[in-house]
């Protein structure tokens, strides 16, 4: 099921103006055509980052499917709001040519409707995070640091304990159901630390059982646009 992701992206403009990709012969793509950057601050970045980032000095990210970078992007913008440095780690298998990520217009979407206050060049920082070298921290302004691992999350050897926040935006289970098993969040648990929060879009039952399993407690949040409902899940029990 996983060979449209071997095909080329179709650009698509979503609801707020942002730029998302899709694949028209399995009609997937990365993000709600509701809104790109609304859903991304909607699942990740306000219920996730945000009540880590108000408490924590610094705060470590994990997200499961760099993609577009959007979430990456937002990441970096909110933590400059917030006043948290982070340290961002980011698995993707299938990472996008430059000829289309270079046409992605979040930088200037967000200026639209965020104002840009940040102090930096939002252009220059989005760039940077798309040509940060693969397999080593890189330094993309001074409070923000990416380390992008290319490769299957089930082949990544997670640190334990590591991260307060997990961004889960792999493809949907019907299309990637390998991302989607106790296994895997038996992994990304392990690597959570106590108190830290996931989010995904998912309320399958499936990966709600999953969670559980794994030591998360579950809250259903309002999903984004017209799906109704999406995941948090924050780690219980052991860890630092």
């Amino acid at each position: 099921m996983e060979d449209f992701l071997h095909a080329t992206p179709e650009l698509v403009v979503t609801a707020d103006g942002s730029h998302s990709l899709r694949f028209p012969a399995v009609g997937e793509g990365y993000h709600s055509t509701a809104g790109a950057m609304s859903e991304a601050l909607h699942v990740y970045i306000n219920p996730c980052f945000v009540p880590k980032a108000e408490r924590e000095t610094e705060a470590n990210v994990l997200e499961v499917g760099f993609g577009t970078g959007l979430n990456a992007f937002l990441t970096l913008c909110k933590s400059v709001e917030c006043g948290a440095a982070v340290n961002y780690t980011a698995i993707e298998a299938y990472p996008l040519e430059e000829k289309i990520w270079s046409q992605l217009n979040y930088p200037e979407v967000y200026k639209k409707l965020y104002g840009n206050d940040l102090g930096f060049d939002l252009e220059s920082l989005f760039h940077d995070l798309h040509t940060a070298e693969w397999g080593r921290k890189v330094k993309i302004s001074p409070g923000f640091r990416l380390t992008k691992i290319r490769g299957m999350v089930q082949d990544v050897l997670l640190p334990a304990n590591a991260f307060h926040c997990v961004y889960y935006d792999a493809f949907a289970p019907q299309y990637q159901p390998e991302l989607w098993t106790d296994e895997i969040f038996a992994c990304i648990a392990a690597a959570m630390c106590r108190g830290a929060l996931l989010t995904t879009y998912s309320c399958k039952g499936d990966v709600k059982r999953a969670l559980k399993a794994n030591g998360l407690e579950i809250t259903k949040l309002q999903g984004f646009a017209n799906k109704r409902e999406m995941l948090r899940g924050e780690k219980m029990g052991s860890g630092h």
